[in-house]
Formats: structure tokens, C-alpha cells, sequence
């Protein structure tokens, strides 16, 4: 039996379902379920958010299954002090601290528990349909998400995600993607893809005015920051459908671009992640 954790935001959810996915391509043979119970009491995001956008289908590991491969942490409190003061068990698959790809993921069979974010293309790109079919959005419902959807679907456009809030006071994050980083991919695509629309989403559209009002033409602009709380999944979903992507350090707008299906996309990221 193989179990994964998953915990965090969106974008870190989908990364550790597509290696549940991709543990069931691997070992068709074996039971793969995912653990969802740190998300009692998980204060941060939207809790569990993948069921409430897609439908999937999934098997949740048992408190046994949990006692039997890990620890069964009944509360995301519990899991924040025990990771550090239990050991790792051999039946645990913990991920790097510096989260560089680990080859072991999907070489060895039988029990294993899967604790990490596995943001590494490498670890599900071999199950591209199943995953891409799993993260099929709902039809938007919101005439101004509609209205976005028909424009960046129409014409030659961009998303570009500027994530600051939450990025804005942490160093690991701290000045990655800076306006720098912005003009040189805009004047990329400009040289390019010469892009018709830019849509832009951002947490802090006031700086985005302020900023990128000066490198692009307003005419060209459409700013996107009503999505809020459960409707959030939807910035991903317009990012998605637009032509070509410019992605923050975020695995948010990753995810928009990696399902973004134009066969002649672009996708600029930078280089450092954190």
C-alpha cells in the first residue's frame, strides 16, 4: 500500500494528488490512497479544496492504514509537533528539505507514505492525460469570469500572476519575481508571441497599476482580482486558457500554465523558485 499526505494551498494539493495519479500508473498492482486528516484544524488557504472544484475519485487512508505506514495525526496541530519530535519511520518517504527531485519516489514497491510537495514535473509527467482529465474546471458561472474567458480563448493573450500579500514579508520568496523580472518577459513575448491581451492576477492589482501601466498599453490590460476565497480556483482556470503564461514563483500559476493545452504556448517562469 502506498498513501500520500496532502496539505497546504491549491497549487500544492494538485502537485501531491498528480503523484497519487501517478503511483497508481506506476503500481497498478498495489492499494495508493491519499491522507487527508492534517487538514483538521489547518488554519491556512481553503482547507481541502480539490473536491470542491473537481470531481475526483479517490480512496482516503484509514486511521489503521495511517498507523500502519506513518503516524495518524488527528490534527494538523499534532502533525506540526511530531514531525519533529518522532522519527522517521522506513515505511516513510519524507521530502528533501531543499525539495530537489528524489529518484526513489517511484522505484520502490510495496509500503510506503509519502510526505512532501513533489514539485517536480518528473514525478507525474508520464501520466499527462489522467491528470489533465482529473483537473477539469466546472463551466464559470460569473458573467465577468465568462466575459474574461471568451476574450483570452479569442485572441492572442497572456496571463501574467504577480503574487505579492503573502510573499511580501517572507525571505524565502522575498524579490524573485521583481518588475525586472516582469519587463524581461514581457519584452520577450512582445519579441515573440506579439500578444494582443494581457491578463493580469494579482493579490495587489494597486502595485500592478502602478507598474505595469508604464511598459504596457491600457487598451491591452485587463486586471483580475475578484476571485476570492472558495472562487480563487478560478484565476487558475482563466489562466489556463490563455495563449501563453507568465508564472510567479507560485505553484498557483504553475499549475495554470502546465494545463494551459496551446500546443504553441510560452511560458516564462523564473529561474529561482525560492
Amino acid at each position: 500500500m502506498k498513501i500520500v499526505k496532502i496539505l497546504g494551498g491549491l497549487g500544492n494539493q494538485m502537485f501531491q494528488y498528480a503523484l497519487y495519479l501517478a503511483l497508481k500508473e506506476r503500481f497498478p498492482t498495489e492499494t495508493v490512497k491519499i491522507d487527508l486528516s492534517c487538514f483538521n484544524g489547518y488554519p491556512l488557504h481553503n482547507g481541502f479544496e480539490l473536491d470542491k472544484i473537481f470531481h475526483l475519485n479517490y480512496e482516503k487512508a484509514s486511521f489503521r492504514d495511517l498507523l500502519k505506514l506513518a503516524y495518524p495525526y488527528s490534527h494538523y496541530r499534532l502533525w506540526q509537533i511530531g514531525k519533529y519530535i518522532l522519527p522517521i519511520r522506513r515505511t516513510m518517504c519524507v521530502e528533501k528539505s531543499d525539495f530537489s527531485m528524489d529518484e526513489t519516489v517511484l522505484a520502490y514497491t510495496g509500503d510506503r507514505y509519502f510526505d512532501g510537495y513533489w514539485q517536480h514535473e518528473e514525478y507525474f509527467k508520464y501520466a499527462k492525460d489522467k491528470i489533465i482529465h482529473a483537473f477539469t474546471f466546472p463551466e464559470l458561472s460569473d458573467e465577468r469570469n465568462r466575459y474574461v474567458l471568451s476574450c483570452v480563448k479569442s485572441i492572442n493573450s497572456v496571463s501574467i500572476h504577480v503574487r505579492r500579500g503573502d510573499y511580501l514579508n517572507n525571505p524565502v520568496f522575498d524579490n524573485i519575481c521583481n518588475m525586472d523580472y516582469y519587463k524581461k518577459s514581457i519584452y520577450f513575448l512582445q519579441q515573440n508571441a506579439n500578444p494582443d491581451l494581457y491578463c493580469i492576477f494579482s493579490n495587489d492589482i494597486g502595485w500592478c497599476r502602478l507598474n505595469m501601466e508604464s511598459i504596457l498599453p491600457k487598451d491591452k490590460i485587463i486586471y483580475v482580482n475578484w476571485n476570492k476565497g472558495k472562487n480563487s480556483y478560478m484565476d487558475m482556470q482563466l489562466m489556463a486558457n490563455c495563449k501563453h503564461n507568465v508564472i510567479a514563483n507560485s505553484s498557483f500559476s504553475w499549475w495554470g500554465a502546465w494545463l494551459n493545452v496551446n500546443p504553441d504556448k510560452i511560458v516564462l517562469a523564473p529561474k529561482k523558485w525560492m
